[in-house]
């Protein structure tokens, strides 16, 4: 059955939704019941029609998609480090981290570049990072006259890049199974993994490189512009006025030596067994299918042994190591009480289920729209063969529309789940049809991984810019930081990266220029740019100083 024009409907009526009421979970839900009940008014099965809607909404793709135990890993692992972040935020030990690394910092650069390489180190979830990060910098920012605006561009822009970019977080099995379900929708999950596109993609997510680059260079080289550098002149001169606005942090708890070591010591065990499961997995593989040769060495032997490796079952281990060693180490080493811990532990997991019913809700559309029941992407395929667009232009434009949909719905998980598979497909049958080690490759250049890479970076964009997002009223909020204010001094440094990472990044990579010469041309041209722009507040208001005193 050729639906035509009307495989469109459900993917269009989902982001049109979402757009329109800034929900994401009401808009996919209304679209899988408009995929399911195409494909039972066009089945030729004969059967009433309103039965067997139902039958293959429920039975076959929601029930389907939750007994499967790939699926089933995903929810383990993202419930389990959900759990395991909470814990370790009962006890306190990410705040005894900070605390003991704060005192040692005595000047406005040092105080940006802590909060950057904080936000480095608090990788495996955004949520946590915004909201630790604002609330226990606020007096180090007030002692060293930087303003709430900066902590919260700090706070929020390390967030959610560094999140997307990491290995092991609340995100990578999210952002795994996204790109399995459009694999799997463009018929080209068993040439290649979803877990080798998602490493392969980490290079070509330009916007989450930059952004993190960005935060470094406003950071070291206390250089601001627009209306950031007019937040921070006030600051200098008469301190941070907002005061405890949006207190959420209460009363500051003294630590004893070394109780940070029930943050690290979790965190580190996770990411060591994933690692190790990720290798060991891999290597068995390789064994198995007779491909572990003495021809594979360096980079090729560790691409071959990843992307052979089962992702998920790595994930679930070291989420569970972890979650298993901050509990122990919470009822041994801290005074927490247990039901205190428990708390943590049911609100850290209680955080990742809308983003659980948002990706089962993604799975069942991305089900219903492949090339088996409504072949959406056949469809796209044709209209961007009539259209002549060229293939290299699609990175850029997922980008942009991904930016878009993230900036009205405020949301970059809802963009990901919209958008990944679409654009997978899309990039598949622009001419991405010959599979090589790691990604689909059209015309020399890795269109596929470089699609991938922009629909995420681009949600991360859009989500920076939005006033509605969840990060940045959290980012604000936590620092103590008037929203609005967050939203204009963060934007003109979120365009900037933006910018760089579309010409710099999405239209080379589409042409196939290589990713890691566009990562190094985009950071020195924002530095360039930030040298350019930017003036050091601190010296500006020193010069105005002096003027008055000649005066």
């Amino acid at each position: 059955m050729d639906f035509g024009w009307k495989s469109l409907l459900p993917p269009l009526i989902a982001i049109f939704l979402a757009i329109s009421f800034r929900r994401v979970i009401p808009a996919l839900g209304a679209a899988i019941v408009v995929a399911a009940y195409l494909l039972a008014i066009y089945s030729p099965v004969d059967q009433n029609k309103f039965v067997l809607g139902l039958d293959i909404l429920f039975r076959e793709q929601l029930y389907g998609h939750l007994m499967n135990w790939d699926k089933q890993r995903v929810f383990i692992f993202s419930l389990t480090l959900g759990a395991m972040v909470g814990v370790i935020e009962s006890v306190g030990g990410m705040e005894a981290l900070v605390q003991t690394l704060i005192r040692r910092v005595k000047t406005r650069r040092g105080g940006q570049v802590l909060v950057w390489i904080l936000g480095l180190g608090v990788f495996f979830d955004d949520y946590a990072n915004s909201l630790l990060l604002g609330t226990t910098m606020r007096s180090t920012a007030d002692r060293l006259r930087f303003s709430r605006a900066k902590l919260a561009y700090l706070v929020d822009s390390t967030a959610a890049p560094v999140a997307g970019l990491a290995i092991v977080s609340t995100w990578v099995a999210t952002e795994i199974s996204y790109i399995d379900g459009g694999l799997r929708a463009a018929g080209v999950a068993s040439q290649v993994t979803a877990f080798s596109v998602f490493m392969e993609s980490i290079a070509f997510r330009f916007y989450a490189v930059f952004a993190l680059a960005l935060v470094f260079i406003i950071a070291w080289t206390n250089r601001d512009f627009g209306p950031m550098l007019a937040a921070e002149q006030d600051s200098i001169r008469n301190g941070n006025r907002e005061g405890d606005m949006g207190n959420v942090e209460g009363k500051q708890l003294h630590y004893p030596p070394f109780y940070w070591l029930t943050a690290v010591l979790p965190v580190s065990l996770c990411v060591l067994v994933v690692l190790g499961m990720l290798v060991k997995s891999g290597k068995e593989t390789l064994v198995e299918e007779g491909r572990l040769t003495p021809e594979l060495t360096g980079i090729q032997y560790w691409g071959e042994v990843f992307g052979s490796s089962d992702s998920y079952n790595a994930l679930v281990w070291g989420s569970g190591v972890g979650l298993l060693t901050a509990l122990l180490l919470g009822f041994t080493v801290s005074r927490v009480p247990a039901q205190r811990i428990f708390l943590g532990l049911f609100k850290g997991a209680l955080h990742i289920l809308p983003a659980m019913v948002i990706l089962w809700l993604a799975w069942a559309l991305s089900g219903m729209t492949d090339e088996e029941h409504l072949n959406t992407g056949g469809y796209l395929s044709d209209l961007l063969a009539a259209s002549g667009m060229p293939g290299w232009t699609l990175p850029s434009a997922v980008f942009a529309i991904s930016g878009l949909v993230a900036l009205a719905t405020g949301t970059s998980w809802g963009t990901m789940a919209l958008l990944t598979p679409l654009s997978i497909k899309l990039a598949v049958t622009a001419g991405a049809t010959s599979v090589g080690e790691a990604a689909a490759l059209a015309d020399g250049g890795p269109l596929l991984v470089a699609v991938v890479g922009a629909v995420l970076a681009g949600s991360i964009f859009g989500d920076h810019c939005s006033p509605i997002s969840d990060t940045t009223v959290l980012s604000s909020r936590a620092s103590g930081c008037d929203h609005i204010l967050h939203v204009r001094t963060q934007m003109p440094y979120a365009l900037l990266g933006g910018g760089v990472a579309v010409f710099l990044g999405t239209i080379p990579s589409g042409l196939g220029f290589p990713a890691p010469l566009s990562l190094a041309l985009g950071i020195v041209v924002l530095w360039l740019g930030v040298m350019m722009l930017g003036t050091r507040a601190d010296q500006v208001v020193e010069a105005e100083a002096s003027a008055d005193e000649l005066d």
